[in-house]
């Protein structure tokens, strides 16, 4: 099966945390030179300076996400990769949301791809690594794959980053972009034990919000933080859940700092990692005082670059539906 364009159904900017995933996806596919839209759930171009004229809905590789899901397209020419979808039916099948539930039609269920986030069943479930990679799993029946989230910035956006490093404003603040949880309230506590000032922007899934923050903003609060940890929550840490937060963060010139001990990990154990909000801070403005954090930090952010950016999770998913799924989709 060949496909000409790619469609990414479901929210706009800012409306959910999922819109910033799919944001990534759209600006790398657009960057790898693909035919590329993203549609919110009514069917409104998110991108209006697209050409969308008479789009057609054939032959496409559809990326969605279950919470809206409710006016994907169908059709049999298509092929589709779906977050967090719930399924009806056998041979054909349709989201449970879908406004045509009731109906006749619906997507052959091979023309149809699971995509969960890297979790725990990559460990515990005896799933397959494409290419032998621990992080890009999937299923022995072929119908779901396993990746984490990356960093929002483009390689070059990251050696840009790499070459200003050491001009950065850095302020006696800790910025956090996101919905703030319990962990974030011990942060605070922690930073201001060194008089270190906490601030939260974003995480109100409003998209009018002023609170609101651009990646280019998103990323400039994180460079004049004088610490930027990717905390998660316990049921994260137990789960073995990868937040993109930790690929940002480091892909925007910060040392990664983490109380998931999967992600310590994931970096050979050459981040800081403590499950203890209050060691963490300790270590981590420790570490800000060595002289050799830059040389730390860019090996950390080369690591980045050349693994965990949204390039490299849409070229396991291509070059996965091409070898399993027979599916190659045309730029």
């Amino acid at each position: 099966m060949n496909l000409d364009k790619i469609i990414i159904c479901g929210h706009e900017l800012h409306n959910h945390t999922h819109s910033y995933i799919h944001n990534a996806f759209y600006r790398t596919f657009k960057h790898l030179g693909y035919n590329v839209y993203w549609f919110n759930e009514d069917g409104v171009n998110n991108y209006p300076c697209d050409k969308n004229v008479d789009i057609d809905f054939n032959n496409t590789l559809f990326i969605v996400h279950g919470l809206e899901s409710k006016n994907l397209p169908l059709n049999e020419t298509s092929f589709y990769i779906g977050h967090n979808i719930e399924w009806t039916g056998n041979q054909f099948k349709i989201p449970a949301k879908h406004v045509l539930i009731n109906s006749s039609k619906g997507i052959p269920h091979q023309n149809i791809l699971s995509l969960q986030v890297y979790c725990i069943r990559c460990i515990s479930d005896n799933l397959l690594h494409y290419k032998n990679n621990k992080y890009n799993c999937y299923s022995n029946d072929h119908t779901c794959i396993y990746l984490p989230w990356g960093t929002d910035l483009l390689p070059h956006e990251i050696d840009e980053n790499i070459k200003n490093l050491e001009l950065f404003d850095v302020k006696n603040i800790s910025n956090f972009i996101g919905m703030p949880l319990e962990h974030n309230v011990q942060l605070k506590k922690s930073l201001e034990k060194y008089n270190i000032e906490y601030k939260n922007y974003g995480g109100t899934f409003d998209k009018s919000s002023d609170r609101n923050k651009s990646i280019e903003e998103n990323m400039k609060l994180i460079q004049e933080s004088i610490i930027a940890p990717a905390l998660q929550t316990q049921w994260q840490k137990d789960n073995c859940y990868i937040p993109c937060r930790i690929f940002k963060n480091i892909s925007y010139g910060k040392m990664g700092i983490t109380n998931n001990e999967t992600v310590y990990n994931l970096f050979d154990k050459k981040i800081i990692y403590s499950d203890s909000i209050d060691d963490l801070v300790k270590e981590s403005l420790e570490f800000d005082k060595k002289e050799d954090k830059y040389t730390i930090i860019k090996k950390l952010m080369i690591e980045v670059r050349d693994n965990h950016t949204y390039i490299n999770r849409i070229n396991f998913i291509l070059n996965y539906i091409k070898e399993f799924k027979n599916i190659n989709v045309e730029k």
